[in-house]
């Protein structure tokens, strides 16, 4: 009730603008129609963007009160959109709107998430009274988390069961299949370590590896991906994306390292060009697939 107040008091003092960004017309539609019946004051504006990057321009031009972001958008996406926006104006109120209640996007915006700052996260099945108590309470200076998505946040900050940013690593490393050393190699790390990784992501998705062998009914890295999909760890988009970026930073940053050191640099060229060249063509490949 406080915070009801709270938000129409905001609202109604500085008659800011609300910005909306959503690649799918009827979702702009159905959100602009209910902002305008429950929370717009007389005389607010709402402005609607197809795309991550409009909705950035936007708010840096009109200094809205309020802004919804779907996830995945053309050209810029919602996460990238709300990361330059409060870049910028870290204290502007963010909602994000989304179809997707898996672990991966999960852990993409509880890193660029302001820990003190209004914050939402609304999954595109929720109420109508939903999506205004989340106005509501991002307004009135506070977060609101679905509660499907508040059950996956708690995992994740579990040190018993939430990954490690390098678990996380490896896993998608191996979810486009290279080998323990094919991941070292990459990584400049050993073959122990990625085993040593390896043990500790089976145990968190609950794979025993005590007395494993060779005679095992199942092999650990396919039971590893079957549960990482099904838990919504990684999806075969996002798992490319997300393998893509790690392989080319890291032949971006061993280029120059390469160009340094002559002695090994004939080899690690090769193995960095074709990192690279594998890169582009799965990138090329899940492209064509998705038009």
């Amino acid at each position: 009730m406080n915070t009801n107040r709270t938000a129409q008091q905001q609202g109604s003092s500085n008659n800011a603008a609300i910005v909306i960004a959503d690649d799918q017309e009827r979702e702009r539609t159905w959100l602009r129609e209910l902002l305008t019946q429950r929370l717009v004051t007389q005389g607010q504006k709402i402005y609607e963007a197809e795309d991550g990057q409009r909705a950035f321009e936007l708010v840096r031009e009109h200094k809205p009160s309020l802004v919804f972001l779907d996830i995945e958008m053309p050209v810029m996406s919602g996460v990238k959109s709300a990361a330059r926006i409060l870049k910028k104006q870290p204290q502007i109120p963010i909602v994000i709107l989304s179809n997707h209640s898996v672990e991966v996007f999960v852990r993409q915006l509880w890193k660029m998430a302001p820990p003190t700052g209004a914050f939402g996260y609304v999954l595109k099945d929720s109420t109508d009274q939903q999506v205004i108590d989340a106005a509501h309470a991002v307004l009135g200076g506070d977060g609101w988390i679905h509660p499907r998505i508040q059950r996956i946040a708690r995992r994740t900050e579990n040190g018993a069961t939430g990954l490690t940013e390098a678990e996380f690593e490896v896993l998608i490393f191996i979810s486009i299949g290279f080998t323990d050393r094919a991941i070292a190699t990459r990584l400049y790390i050993t073959d122990k370590a990625v085993q040593a990784r390896l043990k500790c992501l089976y145990t968190k998705l609950g794979i025993s590896t005590k007395g494993a062998s060779e005679d095992d009914e199942y092999n650990h890295r396919c039971r590893a991906l079957n549960l990482a999909f099904r838990r919504g760890l990684i999806n075969r988009g996002r798992t490319l994306r997300l393998g893509g970026a790690r392989l080319g930073l890291v032949c971006i940053h061993t280029l120059p390292v390469v160009l340094r050191h002559s002695a090994r640099s004939l080899n690690t060229l090769r193995v960095v060009l074709n990192t690279l060249r594998v890169v582009l063509k799965n990138t090329c490949r899940h492209k064509a697939g998705t038009n």
